[in-house]
């Protein structure tokens, strides 16, 4: 498949090509069917047919396009069969369109009489078709009818030739119909193909025949069938094959069939297993033989290609058991089940094969005796709604006697027919045996002592009374309140207590209560009473606490509005709710809220005020009842429609005392509000603090995604108690390090909390308690907790259930599932909402009825699965349906695909949740384009413009962090779209470079937190790139380190590109960056690396050797004296170095030491490692960049501040022009443009200053009388051509004890800390650091 991300195809392969003119060979299944075609070909035993019976209304025209769609995307099917001189090919058959050469035939029975008449009309018409036999040839191979036999009742014929289709090939062709036309029905796009290609099909089939598995295969079945029994048949006569059969068909009731599903779980196996036992029972008894051998259909269909191809595959293999008088109906099973099982593994070597190798091919010579065709399935397919049956009317030819099991999983039992060829069975034979072998059947069944399986669950009695009774024993008695009263009873008790901080002051209880009653007093006017919804639309903010308030004190549900989504989402919630109001202000409504015609309460108009004033300040009445709602949530729908969970103050209410009854919180208590009022968790941190007398802090806004901002205000404003996703988690931890915190206990929920990151946290802020939650919006917010203690191992709990709830894990059939045995997590109890608002068909469908509760008691389908431990705690263990959460957010991937294929692009899309790199959990969709005239039409897609499009329709958590086009999805064995082979995103990178340092470093920042190949260009938008807000926290945390920048996570938002974010670091303040010791990278666990200046002065010019050095790796430079205020230089160099090494000894006061320094650098970082080794530290790194000692330097001329500035120029990538003077102005915008330092930094006075420098270490380095370093130097050269005049690294002989080990560059010695020479450097440190250190 070729990929396109961005609009840039990145990859691909060829495509398996149709039969072209030539054709393609025959497949080993489909050779053996030519050949006994071509021994009769008059002969019609190859036709295989079946009917679907469709209960609906059909559309014929549509079904005709479907049914016409579905052949033109089977290739195997649209063949014919000719002989060559190079054998048998298979050659493409054009197939007219319907009307038009398409062979389908229709017809309306309903005259034929009532509709038993009319079926039976059908049915007669449809044998009569079915002796019709196939011009191979000719072709095509294929036959259908759409017979109507009632005014809702269709019957949907087909017969094909056995050589192009087997019967799982009728079940993909038959699904791809009915989901064709359930599409076209439906206005849908059908989506793409999911079959393979016949091609495949037969390069696969010829791989297998010259692979050593097929010799593997035959040399099994040869051993196997050496010493074969001469083979019995029940009539005692042997024949070749008719042109017709005998079929006699009879059902095996429900009840004795669940009989012998309970058997085959006693004994270990199968229900399929069973009937080849019973089978072959019955073939011994009425044949008198121990020894007997029965046919064995199997699919054969071993590769994924096969899986996706309608076509001939199946094999027959023999079954061979040995059936005693000694042996138990169990150990003839077990003896089934194992021959099954060996049958599986060499399936593919063909019947026809293996009776040539046995010398069977002649007349009279079987193999096999009855072949069991057991077949536990059914399409289970629709027709736009309209269900159906399928009955097999033609498996293809039979040698002697077929019998044919079909569970068509409807509950009716199972259909066995006995299909014989007429030559050697008479009519009333084949009718006895058949009734012989139902009534061992029922009575196999009967014998069996276990009870049916659709009352047996896995759970022994014990552990379901634990189950249901012991783990769920929650019961507390509680008084009917409302989620509102305790917090006007609080106000009552404490009014002079303090209430909230926010907005830089706090509200006691009296001031907040009474803004909230005069609003609520208005709200009252407005129509807002019990059972009313009203809407809030604010930032988090006082003015947010007081509309939420006021709501509920009103008797109204608040729908809360988050005012970071699009307008096109808020109208969604606004449309479903209907609200009587929206509270608000003028800045939310102008910049956020659509233009629904709800009345809008503006609380910044100062008309309102007035209003307001007049209001009383007390607590207005209600006729507010416990299960009135209190609030409507929405989350995400698979539907592409957000759905609005309804909660009622009874659940939340038990939910809140609860939680105090656990964890108790004082008046001295204060909670941090940060999450968004659009999530559950929401509501228990705005109202418990309120209800219990404590204080409640708020975020500013937006500070939910920046931990460092968070970190500051809960340090400020003593914050004990706080909620954190898990994956908000880790970042908040990484800010905690920096000291103590005043929370005593952190909650965590809405995804899994990994053990490391409970032991990290721990670690990190060992006197604070950390909770694991769980719940759904459905059910109050939270209905599980665990109390996570240093020390506990494996996955993290989500604990035992809150007061009075009730968890259960259930099977597939709402059975307890014992402890260690995964189910899907059920909830029942008080917690419960109402339902989905507007949604009864959701509302049945999630909440169903409660088995083992009180008369009409409800529990919540979750959709989790669970496992329960041995103490009652439960782990979670996934989903049993897509939907994922993200960073605590539910999202319905099925809500984003139907956004993005309302695109008229779009032909399909997929939405998954990727982990690439460990903990980076990303949401990528992947579509596939319309079709060409589509495209042709609505243009090519872009991804980047469905990536705004869904912005614009989606909350930001729900937009897709990249977009990947694909030709078509990649499908697994069975068919089905395979999520795990969709490719990851690969970002398109832009082009222009960095034109300074500081974007440099920008960059490699970006490139290392979103697992980038390469740096971005510096145009390239971080959220573009696949950035969310975890990330976006996380760089500005890494930025903020290592260019020692006061960035806020805003800022991020605002200047997304490297080159943007550069531009407003850029006036950072003069004295720091000029400094005498600049942190290019604070972070990382290594050794620090300290680098010492060049002979300017300046340390900037490292900053892209530290973006390349990785984020683990602190980077200090050195700076000179006087560079920003004067202060006069060291007089010599020995006094230089001792300063610089007092400034490393502030960061690390102790070795090992890393010293790296270019030119002059590298003198003084000579000079400090001396001094180190005189003091006894470790110096584990001495790295010289084209730096010579001052005796080889003392023969050539000093330089002049003229040529400082020429040198200076050459820095920044420029060659003095000609003969003319450098000026400062041009060295000035020349470095900025190179360094990226802040214009407060390079002024003219500073370049002046760098000049005057760089000749007074000039002189320095000349006077300097080095001592000896008994280490080694790592030692880099600038190696380009014209610099034959420069000194040799030889010169450092006498000052280096160990070795000089050299790496030449290819650049001038201005050029060494330029991109290219850099990246060098970089690789060759690291790796001298990993062998040596």
């Amino acid at each position: 498949m070729t990929v396109s991300v961005l609009g840039r195809p990145v990859g691909g392969t060829t495509p398996t090509r149709s039969p072209g003119p030539r054709g393609l060979p025959l497949t080993g299944a489909q050779s053996g069917m030519w050949y006994v075609q071509s021994l009769d070909p008059g002969s019609p035993a190859l036709n295989t047919a079946e009917y679907l019976d469709i209960h609906g209304d059909v559309d014929p025209v549509r079904f005709a396009e479907a049914l016409h769609r579905t052949v033109g995307e089977a290739d195997a099917l649209r063949v014919r069969l000719v002989d060559t001189p190079d054998g048998p090919r298979q050659l493409p058959v054009p197939v007219e369109a319907p009307g038009h050469g398409f062979p389908l035939h229709t017809a309306d029975l309903r005259d034929q009489g009532d509709a038993e008449a009319a079926v039976a009309a059908a049915l007669a018409w449809m044998r009569a078709d079915l002796a019709v036999p196939f011009d191979l040839a000719s072709g095509p191979l294929f036959a259908h009818a759409l017979l109507r036999v009632g005014d809702r009742r269709w019957l949907w014929y087909h017969r094909v030739h056995h050589a192009v289709l087997d019967g799982y090939g009728y079940a993909l062709v038959a699904r791809r119909v009915a989901d064709v036309y359930t599409a076209l029905a439906a206005g849908d796009d059908v989506g793409p193909s999911p079959f393979g290609r016949l091609a495949a099909l037969v390069e696969e089939d010829a791989a297998y025949r010259d692979s050593a598995t097929y010799e593997r295969d035959r040399d099994h079945w040869r051993r196997h069938m050496a010493d074969r029994p001469a083979v019995p048949t029940l009539s005692g006569r042997a024949a070749l094959p008719s042109r017709t059969t005998v079929r006699h068909t009879a059902h095996l009731g429900p009840e004795a069939a669940a009989r012998l599903r309970e058997l085959a779980a006693s004994v270990r196996a199968t229900w399929p297993d069973v009937l080849f036992a019973a089978q072959a029972l019955y073939l011994s008894r009425a044949t008198g033989r121990q020894d007997v051998v029965l046919g064995l259909p199997m699919m054969g269909r071993m590769g994924s290609v096969a899986l996706r191809v309608p076509g001939m595959v199946m094999n027959v293999l023999p079954l061979r058991l040995t059936v005693t008088p000694d042996a138990t109906f169990a150990e003839l099973t077990r003896q089934a089940d194992l021959g099954i099982r060996t049958a599986r593994r060499h399936q593919r070597y063909r019947y026809a094969d293996l009776r040539r190798d046995l010398g069977l091919l002649g007349e009279g010579t079987a193999l096999v005796g009855p072949l069991v065709n057991v077949m536990p399935f059914d399409y289970g397919l629709t027709f736009a709604g309209a269900p159906c049956e399928a009955h097999n009317l033609s498996g293809g030819p039979v040698d002697d006697l077929t019998v044919g099991i079909y569970d068509r999983a409807d509950g009716s039992g199972l259909r066995i027919d006995y299909d014989a060829n007429p030559a050697s069975y008479e009519d009333g034979e084949v009718a006895a045996h058949q009734r012989r072998f139902l009534d061992l059947l029922t009575r196999i069944a009967g014998s069996d002592p276990h009870r049916p399986l659709s009352e047996l669950g896995l759970a022994t009695a014990e552990e379901r009374e634990r189950e249901l009774t012991e783990f769920n024993d929650t019961a507390a008695a509680l008084p009917p309140t409302t989620l509102i009263g305790p917090v006007e009873a609080r106000a009552a008790r404490t009014p002079h207590a303090t209430a909230l901080v926010a907005d830089g002051r706090s509200w006691t209880y009296a001031e907040l209560n009474t803004r909230a009653n005069r609003l609520a007093r208005h709200l009252i006017v407005l129509g807002v009473r019990p059972g009313v919804l009203a809407a809030v639309a604010l930032p988090r903010s006082a003015d947010l606490v007081v509309a939420l308030l006021a709501v509920l004190k009103a008797g109204g549900a608040y729908v809360p509005l988050d005012v970071e989504h699009p307008p096109a989402r808020l109208a969604l919630v606004l449309e479903d709710t209907a609200p009587a109001c929206v509270v608000t202000d003028t800045a939310t409504r102008a910049a956020t809220l659509p233009d629904t015609g709800v009345p809008a309460v503006l609380l910044d108009d100062p008309a309102l005020a007035a209003e307001l004033d007049r209001h009383l300040p007390t607590d207005p009445g209600r006729a507010l009842t416990p299960h009135h709602p209190a609030y409507v949530i929405h989350t995400s729908g698979s539907t592409g429609r957000p759905k609005g969970v309804v909660v009622p103050h009874s659940a939340i209410d038990n939910r809140l005392r609860w939680m105090q009854g656990e964890y108790g919180l004082t008046a001295g208590d204060r909670v941090l509000h940060k999450t968004p009022t659009g999530f559950d968790v929401s509501v228990w941190e705005l109202f418990w603090p309120l209800r219990e007398g404590a204080t409640l802090v708020l975020a500013g806004p937006g500070e939910h995604r920046d931990p460092a901002a968070l970190a500051r205000t809960i340090r400020e404003h003593d914050v004990t108690t706080a909620h954190f996703v898990p994956s908000a988690l880790a970042p908040f931890l990484d800010e905690a390090d920096g000291g103590p915190l005043p929370l005593r206990r952190v909650f965590a929920s809405g995804e899994t909390l990994p053990r490391a990151l409970a032991d990290r946290f721990h670690a990190t802020l060992p006197g604070t308690v950390l909770h694991n939650l769980y719940g759904p919006t459905e059910a109050a917010v939270d209905v599980s907790h665990h109390r996570c203690e240093p020390g506990e191992s494996g996955p993290v709990p989500i604990g035992r259930p809150v007061w009075n709830t009730r968890l259960y894990v259930l099977d597939a059939a709402l059975q307890p599932c014992p402890p260690g045995v995964t189910g899907e997590l059920y909830i029942a109890g008080a917690q419960l909402a109402t339902g989905y608002l507007g949604r009864p068909d959701l509302t049945a469908a999630r909440f169903v009825s409660d088995p083992f509760g009180a008369p009409g008691a409800r529990m919540y389908r979750t959709g989790d699965l669970a496992r329960r431990r041995e103490d009652g705690a439960l782990d979670h263990a996934g989903r049993a349906d897509r939907q994922i959460k993200l960073r605590g957010q539910r999202v319905e991937p099925g809500e984003i695909e139907a956004a993005l294929t309302r695109d008229a692009r779009v032909a399909a899309a997929c939405v998954t949740v990727r982990e690439d790199r460990p903990g980076d959990r990303r949401l990528v969709a992947h579509v596939t384009p319309a079709s060409a005239d589509a495209a042709a039409e609505a243009g090519p897609l872009d991804p980047r413009a469905l990536r705004a499009a869904l912005a614009s329709r989606l909350p930001e958590a729900m937009v897709p962090s990249a977009v990947v086009v694909l030709d078509a999805f990649p499908l697994g064995p069975n068919g089905k779209l395979d999520r795990a082979a969709l490719p990851a995103p690969a970002p398109v990178l832009g082009d222009r470079r960095p034109g300074d340092a500081r974007e440099e470093a920008l960059a490699g920042l970006f490139a290392d937190v979103l697992g980038l190949e390469r740096p971005p260009g510096v145009d390239d938008g971080f959220f573009d790139l696949g950035g969310d807000s975890l990330l976006a926290a996380r760089l500005v945390a890494r930025v903020r380190a290592a260019l020692g920048a006061d960035l806020d996570l805003g800022t991020l938002f605002r200047a997304p590109t490297p080159a943007a974010l550069a531009a407003r670091i850029a006036d950072g303040p003069a004295d720091d960056a000029l400094g005498p010791l600049l942190p290019l990278r604070r972070t990382g666990s290594r050794t620090p690396l300290f680098v010492l200046p060049p002979a300017v002065g300046l340390g900037w010019c490292y900053a892209g050797l530290a973006a390349r050095l990785g984020a683990d790796q602190p980077v200090y430079a050195l700076q000179a004296r006087g560079l920003a205020d004067g202060t006069p230089p060291a007089g010599g160099l020995e006094e230089m170095a001792a300063d610089c090494l007092a400034r490393i000894r502030e960061v690390h006061p102790h070795g090992p030491y890393r010293l790296l320094g270019w030119s002059f650098g590298g003198n003084l970082a000579h000079a400090v490692a001396v001094l180190l080794r005189a003091a006894g530290e470790k110096v584990e790194l001495l790295a010289l960049l084209d730096s010579y000692p001052g005796d080889a330097l003392r023969g050539g001329p000093v330089p002049a501040e003229a040529d400082a500035f020429a040198d200076l120029l050459r820095m920044a990538g420029e060659e003095p022009a000609g003969a003319a003077p450098v000026t400062r102005r041009q060295v000035v915008e020349a470095l900025r443009e190179e360094s990226g330092m802040p214009a407060a930094v390079l002024r003219e006075e500073t370049v002046a200053a760098m000049a005057r420098i760089a000749v007074h270490h000039a002189g320095l380095t000349r006077r300097h009388r080095p001592g000896v370093f008994d280490g080694d130097v790592l030692f880099f050269t600038a190696a380009a051509p014209g610099g034959a005049d420069r000194p040799s690294r030889h010169t450092w002989r006498p000052y280096v004890g160990g070795d000089v080990i050299n790496r030449d560059l290819d650049c001038p010695h201005a050029a060494m800390t330029r991109p290219g020479p850099v990246d060098a450097i970089a690789e060759t440190l690291a790796r001298y650091l990993g062998e040596r250190c």
